[in-house]
């Protein structure tokens, strides 16, 4: 017995198996795309950390700079 799922914008009826195909392709290749998305943001946290610790650092000696110049 198959099924048939009909779409509004289609005049063929479409298998409900095709539909759970689509389903599951587009959710991996979304999850691929998150996760692709995801690494290259953790890839980058060393260096803005690295950064960071360098502005302060360079806040901190320019401020001391001035205490001693006043």
């Amino acid at each position: 017995m198959s099924y048939t799922v009909r779409f509004g914008l289609c005049r063929e009826g479409v298998e409900a198996v095709d539909v759970l195909t689509l389903w599951i392709l587009g959710v991996a290749g979304a999850m691929s795309v998150l996760m692709f998305t995801v690494r290259a943001l953790l890839d980058q946290l060393p260096e803005v950390f690295a950064a960071w610790h360098r502005a302060k650092r360079a806040v901190r000696d320019r401020t001391g700079e001035d205490d001693h110049q006043s």
